[in-house]
């Protein structure tokens, strides 16, 4: 017990050492002193009531040619810091890419999403980490702050739904056959998801279906989930695309989901009841729609214009999983063969003006 205890209080000292901040020049001299001398990392660690592994890292990452000194540790240590400090400043000190950022801000696109756009091969702008231009954010433009998704979106879920009976079906696909009928589900393009956006007030819905590879929407307005709309609409939206699979849950509005089949010519796959994370990019795509169709929205007033307009949005700004490319360009090559670049879009009005209070 005691053996215990005096194990603890070294682990809870070694971690108290390890808090003190960078080496300073002092204690790299002592080092480089105590090494010439021939002492172990464990006595030099012990004098300067430093962690072992402070002392470790710092040997061999500040080590030239062989051999520590102070003075080449130091320089070393300076210039590093000094290249984090530049790059995290990097967005201020270059004119382009300051006004390219600013405008890439005020389009709602995120931080990360514009560094993969800097970093792609079409683009001629210097890199620029989403870590520098979050910190751009924070120390010189804290104003556009209100731009980034959880500061535009602040509201809380509503109600979740009581479990209930699904439609039970024996011949239904769970989704995990996928990847049994095609070996590289997750890298073809071709498998699509879908989902709906429904409104409290009315039976009038969005029907919202995603490509897995290129992360392609499409959203379309119905006035109700009748087996046979639901069937003619997603046949028409996707009569001119690939289409290998289609993902869907158990929403009653697919119980003739063999008529779909025999539609689009493709297997269909069903989630677990309650598992909605197994159409997760669905799911997250109707997270960005809710930014502009907010909860107790009319979907019924909505103008197909303002949802093509969203639409559009969504598929032209640059995406991160995509290397800086857009959805848009993916799926004009996958499906046309076609190289082409997206344009930035205006930042589509939230419809607040559909919002139903009470």
């Amino acid at each position: 017990m005691k053996k215990l205890k005096n194990n603890k209080s070294k682990e809870d000292k070694e971690r108290k050492t390890n808090k003190r901040g960078h080496m300073t020049k002092e204690e790299r001299f002592l080092i480089e002193k105590m090494l010439k001398a021939g002492n172990v990392q464990k006595k030099i660690a012990s004098t300067l009531e430093r962690g072992r592994s402070t002392v470790c890292e710092e040997i061999k990452r500040n080590t030239v040619d062989g051999e520590y000194t102070a003075q080449k540790a130091q320089r070393k240590s300076y210039m590093s810091q000094y290249n984090k400090k530049k790059d995290c400043f990097k967005v201020s000190m270059d004119t382009e890419l300051y006004n390219h950022v600013v405008e890439r801000l005020e389009n709602k696109i995120s931080p990360e999403e514009i560094s993969s756009e800097t970093g792609n091969k079409k683009n001629t702008l210097p890199y620029a980490s989403a870590k520098a231009i979050r910190k751009f954010i924070s120390k010189r433009r804290p104003d556009l702050e209100v731009n980034l998704f959880w500061n535009r979106n602040k509201t809380k879920s509503g109600k979740k739904r009581a479990k209930g009976k699904y439609l039970q079906d024996p011949d239904r696909k769970w989704v995990e056959k996928r990847y049994d009928d095609f070996n590289l589900f997750d890298l073809e393009y071709g498998h699509w998801e879908g989902d709906f956006i429904v409104s409290k007030h009315n039976s009038f819905v969005l029907l919202v279906l995603v490509e897995r590879s290129a992360k392609y929407v499409m959203i379309d307005i119905l006035p109700n989930r009748k087996n046979t709309l639901v069937n003619e609409r997603i046949s028409s939206m996707l009569k001119n695309y690939k289409v290998k699979s289609l993902t869907l849950d158990n929403d009653i509005a697919f119980q003739n989901w063999k008529g779909l089949e025999k539609l689009l010519n493709c297997n269909i796959y069903f989630t677990h009841p309650y598992h909605s994370w197994e159409k997760g990019l669905v799911e997250n795509m109707n997270r960005w729609i809710r930014e502009f169709v907010p909860k107790k929205s009319d979907i019924s007033k909505i103008e197909m214009k303002k949802v093509v307009d969203i639409q559009n949005w969504l598929n032209n700004k640059p995406r991160v999983i995509l290397d800086g490319y857009s959805s848009y360009e993916l799926m004009m090559f996958e499906e046309k063969n076609y190289v082409v670049s997206s344009i930035l879009l205006e930042f589509p009005n939230v419809l607040n003006s559909y919002l139903v209070v009470g």
